[in-house]
């Protein structure tokens, strides 16, 4: 049975979540906004209660970093090529991504009733979970791993750890609050056994949030896939109602493949940046580009962004290539054999991986891409 909430275990303030009364408690009935604010997810201030650790955090450098660093990559800016602040023109970040993830583990510490201690190690986490994207995130890390061996898994690890200069700050604020560095790292890595399921799993913090975040690219705003209705969902599972949120979820996950990452122009948009990175991979300088910022990286690939931003950008991309393009298409389908409800999540939410090829207008008997270069081989 789900325990009542015990006000005077948080850390004081007013939380964001605030619960019903103890009768709709029990039976995990949580009020919510009525609507996810994608551009702003998270009161920090009510979520850390008067407890400086997350302010503290998200002042670093590291962390302020992540606000000049797209969320899907050259596709943000080819989609969204004149960013005015309206719902239909915005362009998404990694720094906005991990305050809602942050939301959503705050939203879990409070359903489940977590101590103040694990509360402050998820929320820390959570928060740090994307420290290491580099500029332009997914569409030039496969040129950074193939090139200099450095991937935002491992760089995430190395800032949170402070292995890199980026991470000085990170160790510190973790150390000053009493955090064991090595504890948060694992949990940001899935590694922990405690908190397994909800960052390392098919259904999890994470994915939820980016899922739905770039969701909204596609011009699709339904209030009923609200990323904590899905978080509630998941945690409860309780009713088929549960199950049919998580299963409705991964196929709007699907979707995105479909119609985002996957379409015509989210290919081109990886594709070309991988390709500028390449015509110009002399200049590029591993550390610094990698932890640097997006201005930073235009700067090493001149026209790129002006090419990003191109109206006509289908037919100015072709420009640049001259062969057919080689990219990992994904699907993604509910498998009724797995049992939602026994948290069978590896066996019911499944996904297939398929190369393709793009055609272009040039056409010649050696494809871009291949084992070292397939496109998207990375999650959201």
């Amino acid at each position: 049975m789900v325990r009542r909430m015990n006000w005077s275990n948080m850390s004081g303030g007013a939380v964001q979540h605030r619960l019903a009364a103890d009768d709709s408690w029990r039976s995990g009935v949580v009020r919510l906004p009525s609507r996810y604010n994608f551009k702003n997810p998270a009161n920090v201030a009510d979520i850390s209660g008067g407890d400086s650790l997350l302010p503290d955090l998200i002042n670093t450098p590291a962390f302020q970093r992540l606000r000049y660093i797209s969320f899907l990559g050259g596709i943000d800016y080819c989609l969204v090529p004149k960013p005015n602040g309206s719902p239909a023109a915005t362009r998404h970040t990694r720094y906005q991504h991990s305050l809602g993830v942050l939301y959503l583990a705050h939203l879990y510490c409070s359903y489940r009733n977590l101590g103040s201690s694990d509360r402050r190690l998820v929320c820390a986490a959570a928060l740090l979970h994307d420290i290491g994207h580099p500029p332009l995130s997914h569409s030039l890390e496969s040129i950074f791993k193939e090139r200099f061996d450095i991937e935002h898994h491992m760089a995430t690890q190395d800032i949170i750890c402070g292995r890199v200069p980026l991470g000085k700050a990170i160790v510190r604020t973790l150390r000053h609050h009493g955090l064991n560095v090595d504890r948060v790292a694992a949990v940001v890595s899935g590694s922990d056994a405690d908190f397994r399921q909800f960052f390392g799993g098919p259904i999890n913090f994470d994915t939820i949030e980016g899922v739905l975040r770039s969701y909204m690219y596609a011009g699709r705003r339904s209030t009923s896939r609200r990323p904590a209705d899905v978080t509630l969902a998941a945690i409860r599972r309780t009713s088929d109602a549960d199950r049919d949120a998580v299963d409705a979820f991964w196929r709007c996950k699907n979707e995105v493949y479909e119609w985002i990452i996957n379409s015509r122009k989210g290919v081109l948009s990886d594709c070309v940046c991988r390709s500028f990175m390449l015509r110009h991979i002399e200049s590029i300088r591993p550390e610094e580009d990698f932890f640097g910022t997006e201005d930073g990286i235009f700067r090493k690939l001149p026209g790129l962004r002006a090419l990003l931003e191109c109206r006509s950008f289908e037919q100015e991309v072709m420009e640049h290539i001259d062969a057919p393009i080689l990219y990992q298409a994904r699907r993604y389908y509910v498998d009724h054999e797995g049992d939602f409800f026994g948290q069978q999540d590896g066996c019911r939410y499944r996904q297939t991986r398929q190369v393709r090829t793009l055609p272009t207008n040039f056409m010649t008997s050696k494809p871009i891409g291949g084992e070292q270069g397939v496109l998207f081989r990375d999650e959201l």
